[in-house]
């Protein structure tokens, strides 16, 4: 009985993911994941080059990394995350 029950409850939650996304309502949740993935992606490059010496302490070089660049991508609707967003 237990197993229907959970059964039933992870088919309500698919559809209702389904939903939320055909019609829209996930956009804000997408967005927010992806910058925020992409914005730990620019973190952890410029740790690296921090490591390496570079001098990554300076804001011209924090734009030009790649997760950056690709948190503004998907605030865009670019990007293979952004393109998930159906109002992109």
């Amino acid at each position: 009985m237990s197993f229907f029950l959970y059964f039933v409850a992870f088919l309500v939650t698919v559809l209702a993911s389904v939903v939320a996304y055909e019609q829209g309502y996930a956009d804000p949740l997408i967005d927010k994941f992806g910058v925020y993935l992409f914005k730990a992606k620019a973190k952890a490059e410029e740790k690296e080059l921090e490591a390496e010496g570079l001098g990554a302490g300076k804001d011209s070089l924090k734009d030009q990394l790649e997760g950056s660049q690709q948190a503004e991508d998907v605030q865009l609707g670019l990007g293979w995350v952004g393109a998930l967003k159906m109002n992109a």
